[in-house]
């Protein structure tokens, strides 16, 4: 049951995070700065409701399915989701926090911290995918019970 739930809540992470950066983030590389933090101060905070939980969710299924079982397909699995998570609070949340935030930034620290932030948020769906593929494996087959 618990392997299930881990590939479910990360198959969900990782597809959040691939609409991210395929949806989200053209977009806001479109606008221009003012507007790229505008939106951050008026939509970053319902994003992060909904992400802040399904990443937590991923990882405590992840790394609880991993102390049931002790193989190698779901430590995988719970690590890329640390990795996730680690790479979330580390990089990303402090750089929607400077966009929503009151701070000036200058057109092109937006720019700049919004390439990075693109970066590192591509390693994030990495991770996440490599979660989710690890978590599917560890599934090995078997049928939901």
């Amino acid at each position: 049951m618990l392997a299930h739930l881990a590939a479910c809540l990360l198959g969900l992470l990782a597809g959040a995070m691939l609409v991210i950066a395929i949806v989200l983030v053209p977009f806001w590389s479109a606008l221009p700065p003012v507007e790229l933090r505008a939106w951050f101060g008026r939509h970053a905070g319902r994003t992060g409701a909904l992400m802040f939980p399904l990443g937590g969710a991923a990882l405590a299924a992840a790394a609880a399915a991993w102390l049931a079982a002790r193989a190698r397909w779901p430590a995988l699995a719970a690590g890329a989701a640390a990795g996730v998570v680690a790479v979330t609070l580390l990089v990303n949340e402090p750089a929607n926090r400077r966009f929503a935030g009151p701070v000036y930034l200058s057109d092109a620290d937006v720019v700049a911290l919004l390439g990075r932030w693109r970066r590192w948020h591509w390693l994030r769906v990495a991770l996440g995918l490599v979660a989710f593929g690890a978590a599917l494996r560890a599934l090995g087959g078997r049928p939901a019970p």
